[in-house]
């Protein structure tokens, strides 16, 4: 294959089988020029990417070290392999910037906490676990001690990749909100709804407060009796009084508009919270 333009040194940009490539691998571009052949032999990974990937990876390779690069390629390939799908090219770019970055931070003694690391776990399980095998893989293969913390930014990053979006944006603002709720609801009800005692819960409120968005956004709204939407007001007065301030942190903060239905599901959840809260409190008077 010839090669059609040196990104640096150890990338370059080839035309194979039809098509614009990224081939990746060390010191194949070193002294090489436009024109030039290029074998399989020296390629360590070939991407095939739009031009606009293009340019973000060239911009990317000149300012790290491909190292990053390339441990971050196999922590996708492995992705891929559990998930048994393909993930968005531009979670390659993406996450190698983040991960290099976050080297850079940790190299200068800075550690970023990840304040939304519990919901993240919860609402992406799957994405969670890959995520945490990476940090033991990138803190192994590039000697850089990353924090349990970057398993929520990596499980975000993946996340957004299996969505096929481009960035981020929408699974963080997702998360924010969820956890946004959950924090009103512990103070509210003056629980810790991470609790061990709390857990199963709780991992319910998240999920279906997952679904609850994602229900607003195609249009579709949860249905409920308005005689049981009528018993829960009666029976669940102060968590049907929560659901009623969750709807106007919603609005408040992020203009969206829930249905008295979802007000009654949202009770329902927010009780069970209150009772398990109860009992733990309880359980915690009589053993001392």
């Amino acid at each position: 294959m010839k090669i059609k333009k040196i990104l640096n040194q150890n990338a370059v940009i080839v035309f194979d089988e039809g098509q614009e490539k990224v081939a990746v691998g060390k010191g194949i571009g070193f002294n090489k020029q436009k024109n030039d052949l290029l074998f399989h032999r020296e390629i360590e990974r070939l991407f095939v990417m739009e031009p606009e990937s293009q340019k973000k990876l060239q911009t990317l390779l000149a300012q790290i070290d491909e190292k990053f690069f390339f441990a971050v390629e196999h922590v996708i390939h492995h992705a891929e392999t559990v998930l048994m799908e393909k993930l968005n090219e531009h979670l390659l770019i993406a996450l190698t910037d983040h991960i290099a970055f976050s080297a850079e931070n940790i190299a200068n003694g800075i550690v970023i906490r990840n304040k939304l690391l519990s919901e993240i776990e919860v609402l992406y399980s799957d994405e969670f676990s890959i995520a945490q095998w990476a940090v033991d893989y990138l803190t192994k293969q590039l000697g850089v001690p990353y924090s349990y913390d970057e398993a929520g930014y990596i499980a975000i990053h993946i996340h957004s990749a299996r969505s096929g979006q481009s960035n981020n944006s929408k699974s963080i603002r997702e998360v924010t909100i969820i956890s946004d709720i959950i924090h009103l609801i512990e103070n509210e009800l003056e629980v810790d709804i991470h609790a061990d005692t709390m857990s199963l819960n709780y991992s319910r409120l998240a999920n279906h407060l997952r679904l609850l968005l994602h229900r607003f956004q195609h249009n579709q709204y949860a249905v409920l009796d308005t005689e049981i939407l009528e018993m829960v007001k009666r029976k669940y007065p102060e968590s049907y009084e929560i659901a009623k301030k969750i709807r106007v942190l919603l609005m408040k903060s992020y203009q969206l508009s829930i249905t008295g239905e979802e007000l009654g599901y949202l009770a329902i959840h927010i009780e069970r919270l209150r009772l398990a809260g109860n009992c733990a409190q309880t359980t915690t008077i009589s053993e001392e």
